[in-house]
């Protein structure tokens, strides 16, 4: 699994975004080709910029996937819509779980994208989180889908739960269903080899 995660982590976002100058450089480089996707929701590329910083020491391994959430400053069904992404349900009846946080203002968070929750249901995972690891919510993993830059063929491999938000007794989940990537909920028992919950820091 580990090695499957690094394959889909190198198609996703090339470079590595550890510690020391070019690493720095390249998280920099990466916040302003988003800066550049948000333009398109009004969002400043300064309120992305003023966010550069390496990434902190002491995260789990898998979370090296740098992504900027932009949290409820923007519509949600908004943000959906640049990436392409149907909702099926009231996003505004979503809450955050424990642990789950959802930002009033642009935020830069460290995610991986399911890999690493693969075949654990919703309910495994948000008991099983490991230090400085919060599950993501339905702003992350919508965020997650505008920046990816191969966020449908991450579709293909697996469904994306998002633990961090519950929808009623349900948790939402992206797919890749015929029709193009969906904000879904499904229950939080369900576990399945093609499903794996998205977890992040930040």
């Amino acid at each position: 699994m580990a090695l499957s995660y690094a394959i889909k982590h190198i198609i996703m976002f090339p470079g590595e975004f550890g510690q020391g100058k070019e690493a720095y450089a390249k998280l920099s480089s990466e916040l302003e080709r988003q800066a550049d996707i948000y333009k398109g929701l009004g969002v400043n590329k300064d309120d992305i910029m003023k966010l550069l910083a390496p990434r902190p020491e002491g995260l789990p391994e898998e979370l090296r996937i740098p992504v900027v959430t932009l949290g409820t400053s923007v519509d949600l069904k908004r943000q959906a819509g640049l990436a392409g992404i149907q909702i099926y349900y009231d996003f505004s009846s979503g809450y955050d779980t424990a642990g789950g946080i959802t930002f009033s203002a642009p935020h830069l968070i460290w995610m991986q994208d399911g890999s690493k929750y693969l075949d654990k249901s919703v309910e495994w995972v948000r008991s099983h989180l490991g230090r400085n690891e919060r599950p993501a919510t339905q702003y992350d993993g919508v965020a997650l889908g505008i920046v990816s830059p191969d966020f449908r063929k991450l579709l293909r491999n697996h469904t994306i739960d998002l633990p961090g938000t519950f929808v009623g007794s349900d948790a939402p989940y992206l797919h890749g269903w015929i029709g193009g990537p969906g904000l879904g909920h499904c229950f939080v028992s369900r576990a399945d080899p093609h499903n794996g919950s998205a977890s992040c820091a930040g």
